[in-house]
């Protein structure tokens, strides 16, 4: 399988800058071969380090407003992006660096705007990292939106794929979120599906969304057929990508929702046999369903809520469970055991194998 490799397009920038001046001076070749040589190592500190030399001294080399001094606004901003991702779960968090990094990305596309030509692929490259960097959505929207027209327009489909997947995990928990931008995964499946071999990342990342979206839409064989194939692409890895957890969490849920407690329980022994990613890893719910609300009790308008232990065992499977403390009548404790039986979870692992692990919940009767 191809190494795993953060999704951007910027990256194919970091060794494109052009030494049109033979006199160029000797602070920046050096700041711009330390940058380059932290990219190869991936030591993200000394990447923003270099990366904003690079910049400062390129600026003064090349003028404010030359096509080089914009790849380097660009490899700097990039590189603050990286960092709040690995610091915040993949997530860009908006402070005072990220605002800097937005910056640089204006800056840099005003100079496309005014040296390229109108609608230059290039231009897609500050565009999406407004996207990521700005904390107005419908800016983010609109950004985006011209991105994928450019890269319809110069008819370069992988690309196409690439923008619509970045605007779809954009937009994705805003009020921008329509059927258009949901469909935007479902066209990058299909563009990966016609242009990269099975076994190409982008394309089971592309599946796993495929079939979480189908899930979700109710469409269970699509997404059933799709989560089976990420699983079988992922099991090349030497260890268990979060997204085979996912894609077999969400199949458990499948068919715990169908009654197929058979292929539920082979999904769960799979995920309890998975070398994680974090070693010391806890119990992860998969699959919860609530607990039926006693009709005698709904009746009188009675409430109440019921505190439980159990035990997480090796393949997920609750085990043991013990009311602790209840309130409301003992319908509410038998409702409560019989709908945590049926709970399904990543087992806990400890030094990377999986245990029994012990848990709490607390269940709330409450009438609407």
């Amino acid at each position: 399988m191809n190494k795993l490799l953060r999704l951007s397009i910027i990256s194919i920038f970091v060794s494109q800058i052009a030494y049109a001046a033979p006199t160029e001076t000797a602070g920046f070749s050096q700041a711009y071969q330390q940058y380059n040589n932290a990219v190869e190592a991936n030591n993200q500190a000394d990447i923003i380090t270099y990366a904003q030399q690079a910049y400062e001294l390129g600026e003064v080399k090349f003028g404010a407003d030359s096509i080089d001094s914009a790849k380097l606004a660009m490899n700097w901003a990039n590189a603050i992006v990286a960092q709040s991702k690995q610091n915040n779960n993949g997530r860009v968090i908006q402070d005072e660096q990220v605002i800097k990094a937005q910056q640089l990305f204006e800056s840099a596309l005003a100079v496309y705007r005014q040296k390229l030509p109108e609608n230059d692929i290039a231009l897609i490259d500050p565009l999406v990292g407004l996207a990521e960097t700005t904390a107005d959505d419908a800016y983010a929207k609109k950004v985006l939106f011209e991105a994928i027209d450019i890269a319809q327009e110069a008819d370069n489909e992988l690309t196409v794929a690439e923008v619509k997947t970045m605007a779809f995990y954009r937009l994705k928990s805003t009020e921008f979120y329509t059927r258009t931008v949901r469909n935007f995964a479902f066209d990058a499946y299909d563009i990966y599906v016609k242009k990269l071999p099975e076994n190409a990342i982008k394309r089971v990342n592309a599946t796993y969304l495929y079939g979480a979206l189908n899930e979700a839409m109710g469409k269970h064989t699509k997404a059933t057929d799709a989560l089976v194939e990420v699983i079988k692409q992922y099991q090349a890895l030497p260890y268990s990508h979060p997204h085979e957890l996912r894609a077999h969490a969400l199949l458990v849920d499948i068919y715990q929702k169908r009654g197929q407690d058979d292929q539920a329980t082979e999904h769960c022994i799979a995920i309890g046999k998975m070398t994680p990613w974090n070693e010391q890893q806890e119990q992860t719910p998969l699959f919860r369903t609530p607990p039926d609300y006693p009709m005698s009790y709904a009746k009188r308008g009675k409430s109440g809520w019921v505190k439980l232990q159990f035990t997480v065992d090796e393949q997920g499977f609750v085990q043991s469970p013990q009311v602790l403390d209840s309130k409301g009548g003992s319908q509410f404790e038998k409702e409560s055991i019989e709908a945590l039986t049926q709970w399904r979870y990543a087992p806990k692992f400890v030094d990377g194998k999986p245990t029994k692990g012990t848990s709490t919940v607390r269940l709330d009767f409450t009438l609407g």
